[in-house]
């Protein structure tokens, strides 16, 4: 909380540092997410290591995303506003890894 003048003003908080990774891991999660699916229609559903190592990637920065995330809301008197769009973008793409891997298992 900063004081300005007899005010508190809530609106100069810093960005929470971790913030700025999980936003960056979350578009990244989520562009090889796409990229993935993609490449896996164009090849009729057969996917090669390419698309297999996209997947992975995409699941591995996303569970590294969650965690900046979550210690980005362990920061006192921050900004999160890139924590929670980072959470939301990989809340997203990790819930559609898991059906896919679902759907995969079953079908």
């Amino acid at each position: 909380m900063k004081y300005v003048g007899n005010k508190i003003s809530y609106v100069r908080h810093p960005f929470a540092k971790n913030g700025f990774f999980s936003f960056g891991l979350g578009l990244l999660s989520l562009g090889l997410a796409a990229a993935s699916i993609v490449l896996s229609v164009r090849g009729g559903g057969q996917g090669g290591m390419v698309i297999g190592a996209l997947g992975f990637s995409s699941i591995a920065f996303g569970i590294m995303g969650l965690w900046y995330s979550f210690l980005a809301f362990r920061e006192q008197e921050k900004n999160y506003i890139f924590a929670r769009i980072g959470l939301g973008l990989l809340g997203v793409v990790m819930i559609c890894w898991v059906m896919v891997l679902i759907v995969g298992i079953r079908g």
